[in-house]
């Protein structure tokens, strides 16, 4: 049988490898590729005998390939093999140990990469009695030496006299979220590449979080104890014979023909917004302009990059939702964790901003140190879902800043100087401190969140638990009828479908703005900047800033996404604004002046009490300047004044608070104040 393979492989070389032989040859590449289609078509025992005994097989068409080459002696040519049949693909968690041996195919994430390290293949023992070489190939992570002379037969002492290196690199392989089913822990495996697997030009594409499908033998190495001794236990990995990188994203769907037409169809559906709308959690009552601005999510706005590569916009929008317990916020979440074509669901408590962005930690195996990617650049062009996002460390959020805007994450920390891609959109969830959600208060200081952090964000929104009896009759009604029966509420567009049209237009569908779309946001925009003021020393409100226009474009581009349209119109521009006006509504408004005021976002501290801020300080002045060598102002004197302006106690202390924070005037003593 071996006889007939051989001769089977040699014709196999000699008919269909002899120009790929010439091809490596004066390319000065050192490895074929090959599909195994071709050699299955050429001979299935082949195939067969490949995916059965692929080291041997392996080994036999790289023999017979480097036989043809002879005139090129000093380049050994490697044999890889790529697109394995479907029964040879599978997930991580399928791997057993009747796997080992075999020929398979993996695909998932990259979460670790090791640095690129020599390793003896084998080594060449002298006896140190007759001086004869013995080669033992190293299979092991411990060197290991012959135990007696082949020549002599003493088991004397040997020492190496030349080490065969190879070039190799660990990578720690992690299942993609797109193939588990929800509640599953993803499960990771350790791939082994060598040689040209770990050529210069090759190793970009092996970097954490970049999806990659790995075809390659696997392997069983033995675990020893911290004591040295051998464990009955064994680890898998697979010793990769071929790794390719897959387009990150929504572009991993394939959409056929007939698909297309049929979401072609589904576009000039006139209820088309209502219909994706209604197919966001349909078993959840209400919330439809948050539904809505999901939708819109989904879909993202257009990434404008210079040509010169140094100015980014952003495409994806981020969403925050805040509201009272029992609002459905993780619910939401939950829900858009299973129709987005990439996506990730994590805790705050439970995340750390190594979890969130990325990591260094120790290799094991090669004692250096190794970049692990975290939840965002792993969802890169994905959508990452963060429940309780106020519950995170507050020294770990700040990690986050960078990945929401600039959507890159660096890391400079023992020697490794790396910057991860994080084209991620960002739907969170936060609950306010003391349980219920304070209209009259700034959000900043009710959810434990940095404003630097919150205005980040294009969208939030309020969820709120107010009794009314026609609405919580219609919750019950749909809460009832899920619990009754839990397919009664089912989506209009089912989520199989839905991920396909999302796909489609991120794939296909890149939006401009229509000269009518651009004059009805500028003249929003315009009219809000317009109720500023700068008259007088009274600090005005700003109703809005260039972040929120630059969320309205996104927008504006996301609903025409979803109509398939490659230009934005007046519709588009129009649901944009109402959506932004519903969010400035919901934590904008001063609620002290009835006006639109974003400093409530973006600095935490809205006009109406930076007015009070500088009035108080003013008091404080005066009242120095009247002593004779200034000095510290009681605080009764402070009331006292205050009183008369109309402005009460709990205001005064805000006031004196905000002052101590930005150190304009501190405590000498209990109940005085100076100005530094």
């Amino acid at each position: 049988m071996k006889n007939d393979i051989d001769e089977i492989i040699g014709n196999f070389v000699n008919k269909r490898l002899t120009e790929k032989i010439k091809e490596v040859l004066t390319t000065n590449k050192n490895a074929i590729v090959l599909d195994f289609n071709d050699i299955d078509q050429f001979s299935p025992e082949l195939g067969d005998q490949l995916l059965k005994k692929p080291e041997e097989t392996l080994d036999t068409i790289k023999y017979f390939v480097n036989e043809t080459s002879i005139p090129h002696k000093n380049l050994e040519i490697e044999i890889r093999i790529k697109n394995l049949p479907n029964n040879t693909q599978m997930l991580v968690r399928e791997i057993r140990s009747k796997h080992i041996g075999l020929l398979i195919q993996v695909q998932g994430l990259i979460k670790t990469a090791a640095s690129v390290r020599p390793v003896a293949a084998s080594i060449d023992f002298e006896c140190q009695s007759c001086g004869h070489l013995t080669k033992v190939e190293q299979k092991e992570m411990t060197q290991r030496a012959p135990s007696i002379c082949t020549n002599c037969g003493k088991k004397g002492r040997f020492k190496v006299a030349r080490k065969y290196l190879v070039d190799t690199q660990r990578i720690m392989l992690e299942e993609a979220p797109e193939d588990l089913e929800g509640g599953e822990q993803p499960e990771h495996i350790n791939i082994i590449l060598k040689k040209d697997l770990v050529d210069p030009k090759f190793e970009r594409n092996i970097i954490p979080g970049n999806k990659v499908v790995v075809s390659g033998i696997v392997n069983e190495s033995a675990v020893y104890y911290p004591s040295g001794k051998k464990s009955n236990t064994s680890d898998i990995f697979i010793l990769a014979s071929y790794v390719e990188a897959v387009e990150q994203g929504y572009e991993d769907i394939l959409v056929t023909k007939e698909e297309e037409l049929a979401i072609r169809e589904l576009a000039n559906d006139k209820m088309i917004y209502t219909k994706f709308k209604s197919s966001i959690a349909p078993n959840i009552y209400g919330h439809d302009n948050i539904k809505e601005a999901i939708v819109m999510q989904l879909f993202g706005g257009v990434r404008k990059a210079a040509s010169s590569g140094n100015s980014v916009i952003r495409g994806d929008i981020h969403i925050l939702l805040v509201g009272d317990p029992g609002t459905s916020k993780s619910s939401l979440l939950k829900y858009v964790t299973g129709i987005a074509p990439k996506a990730r669901y994590v805790v705050g408590m439970g995340s750390s901003a190594a979890g969130l962005t990325a990591t260094i930690i120790k290799d094991d195996a090669t004692r250096s140190y190794i970049l692990e990617a975290g939840a965002l650049p792993l969802t890169n062009k994905g959508l990452l879902m963060i429940d309780e996002l106020d519950k995170m460390n507050k020294d770990d959020r700040v990690a986050m800043h960078e990945a929401l805007e600039q959507q890159t994450i660096s890391i400079s920390k023992a020697n490794i100087h790396a910057t991860l891609s994080a084209q991620t959109s960002v739907l969170a969830a936060a609950n306010p401190k003391l349980g219920r959600f304070n209209p009259f208060d700034v959000i900043s200081s009710q959810i434990e969140l940095p404003p630097t952090l919150i205005n980040r964000f294009d969208l939030i929104f309020i969820l709120k638990d107010r009794p009314d009896r026609e609405t919580d009759a219609l919750i019950a009604q749909r809460i009832l009828e899920a619990n009754r029966d839990i397919n009664k509420n089912k989506p209009e567009i089912p989520p199989n479908i839905m991920k396909k049209y999302i796909a489609y237009a991120k794939q296909n569908i890149k939006p401009k703005l229509s000269m009518e779309a651009m004059k009805v946001i500028e003249e929003f925009y315009l009219k809000l900047r317009s109720q500023y003021s700068t008259e007088g020393e009274e600090v005005k409100p700003i109703p809005i800033s260039a972040r929120q226009l630059e969320a309205i474009v996104r927008l504006t581009e996301a609903s025409a996404k979803v109509r398939l349209s490659d230009y934005a119109t007046i519709e588009d521009a129009k649901r944009a604004v109402d959506l932004m006006m519903s969010y400035l509504g919901d934590v904008g408004i001063d609620s002290s002046t009835g006006e639109l005021d974003i400093d409530r976002v973006i600095t935490g501290i809205p006009s109406s009490q930076r007015n009070t801020v500088l009035t108080v300080k003013a008091m404080i002045k005066s009242e120095v300047d009247s002593m004779p060598m200034g000095g510290s102002v009681s605080m009764a004197k402070i009331y006292e004044s205050a009183e008369k302006a109309g402005i009460d106690r709990d205001r005064v202390d805000s006031a004196i608070s905000v002052l101590k924070r930005e150190g304009e005037v501190f405590e000498p003593k209990p109940s005085f104040i100076k100005l530094l």
